[in-house]
This record gives structure tokens, C-alpha cells and sequence, in this order.
């Protein structure tokens, strides 16, 4: 991804700026608040060193103050780690709080302002067309909700945790004739995806994030629903492995 390495910061600098303690750092990792991969180990002429992605990490540090005056750590850690039925919606007043109301990106995603509550795959391209904000044109934005829509959040969103999606923008320049003209494309794929040399990579988006974003700016009555849908779903899952194991016993025992 272009300039991440450029966009590094240190461990010390992390503490500095957040306000948290090494303790908390390392608690909030066990816990998946903060993924391991962002733990980053460098050499530098003092020895090894721990760095972190900037653009993620500080913005999760401070989601996570907030919402642990809200929330128990654990309840935090369980919105992160487990899946999101991707038919819960998201209170409009959340994704005020999280600072996410553009007129003109809200208009790209289809969402109204009258509206109370966001389907999750409205809040989820949201998320995402708001990290292209300025690096991509008005058209690309279209594109993105447009691949987005083909994707279908229903199988995308339940992916993103486990294949660690990525959305990249990405542009090439062509020429035939003596004319030129560059074309765009949106392409979801795995971290470190390659791609023809001639395609310029202009922004990746970590999709995981944009998901664990929204996932922390859930309200009481979203954690109460989740809850109960998580609950729901391992009953459910709970009851199709006993119907299995029964099946198996009648097969034996005939």
C-alpha cells in the first residue's frame, strides 16, 4: 500500500498521544480489541521497536475510550471478534457520533436523513466511501457503491473478518492512437493482493476496520439486539449438531 510504511508510529508515541499505558495496550490486544497484526516489530539503531499502522490505531484507541464508559471491556471484545448479522441496523445518531454525516456521501450510500435506523450495508459503504473522501472522484465513489451492491452484503460483510478483505481503488492510465485516457477500477481481495504493475494502487481500505468502527459505535439497544441474535444463532446451532449426532446414533445402532 503506497506510503504505509511512511505512516508508521511508535509504540512510545502511541502512549504519548492516547494517554493509555503499556498495560492497557497490551490488555485491549489479548482481548482482539486492537489486532495483532498491527503490532509491527522494527529494528532501529536503539534495537527493536513496536510500531503501528498511524491512521488505525490512534482513531481504535480512542473509539475504545469512549465506548468503555459505556460498555465492559468484554462486551467490547465480543463486537469486534464475532460476527455481525449484516440485517441489524445502526441508530442514525451513531454515525453522527462517529462524524460520518457527509451530505454528499450519504446521497452516494442511498441514506436519507429523515431515516431513524441504517441498514448495516448502508453504514458499512459509508464507512468505506468516507476513507476515499478526497483521494477519489465523485465516479469512483458511484463505482465502489456499485461493487459493493454486486458483492452483496449479506455474503461480503460475514467475510471480512475471516479473508481480511481489502477494497482497493485503483487507476490506469492508457493510450492508443494518440489519445489517452485513464480508466478506474474497485477490486475487493485479500491484503497484499497483486495486481498488473501498469494498475495504480490509490487507496486501500482495510475493510475489517471500517466494520470493527461501526461494530464499537453501537449503542445499548444495538449491543442488547446483537446479543440476542448471537444467543439466537448458537442455540440454533447448538440444536442442528444434536439433530446430527442423533441421526448418527439411529444409524449405528440400526
Amino acid at each position: 500500500m503506497p506510503g504505509e510504511e511512511e505512516n508508521l508510529i511508535s509504540k512510545k508515541e502511541v502512549l504519548s498521544q492516547t494517554g493509555i499505558s503499556y498495560g492497557q495496550l497490551y490488555r485491549w490486544k489479548r482481548k482482539g480489541l486492537i489486532p495483532e497484526e498491527w503490532f509491527i516489530r522494527r529494528s532501529t539503531f536503539t534495537g527493536q521497536e513496536t510500531f503501528f499502522p498511524r491512521d488505525k490505531i490512534i482513531p481504535r484507541i480512542e473509539q475504545i475510550k469512549r465506548m468503555k464508559e459505556e460498555h465492559p471491556l468484554d462486551d467490547l471484545a465480543e463486537l469486534i471478534t464475532r460476527k455481525v448479522d449484516e440485517k441489524l441496523e445502526v441508530a442514525f445518531s451513531r454515525l453522527r457520533d462517529l462524524g460520518w454525516l457527509d451530505e454528499r456521501l450519504l446521497g452516494i450510500c442511498g441514506i436519507q436523513r429523515e431515516e431513524e435506523r441504517v441498514p448495516m450495508a448502508d453504514a458499512f459503504c459509508l464507512g468505506i466511501v468516507r476513507r476515499l473522501q478526497g483521494t477519489a472522484r465523485k465516479e469512483e465513489l458511484e463505482l465502489v457503491k456499485r461493487t459493493l451492491e454486486e458483492a452483496g452484503a449479506g455474503e461480503l460483510i460475514p467475510r471480512v473478518r475471516e479473508e481480511g478483505l481489502q477494497l482497493y481503488l485503483l487507476r490506469k492510465q492508457i493510450a492508443a492512437g494518440g489519445l489517452s485516457a485513464q480508466i478506474s477500477a474497485v477490486v475487493i481481495a485479500p491484503a497484499g493482493a497483486l495486481f498488473d504493475p501498469e494498475l495504480e494502487v490509490i487507496k486501500a481500505v482495510d475493510l475489517r476496520v471500517v466494520l470493527d468502527e461501526i461494530k464499537l459505535g453501537f449503542g445499548a439497544s444495538e449491543v442488547r439486539t446483537l446479543r440476542k441474535r448471537l444467543r439466537e444463532e448458537a442455540e440454533r446451532l447448538k440444536k442442528q449438531e444434536l439433530k446430527r449426532l442423533k441421526e448418527e446414533m439411529h444409524k449405528e445402532e440400526g
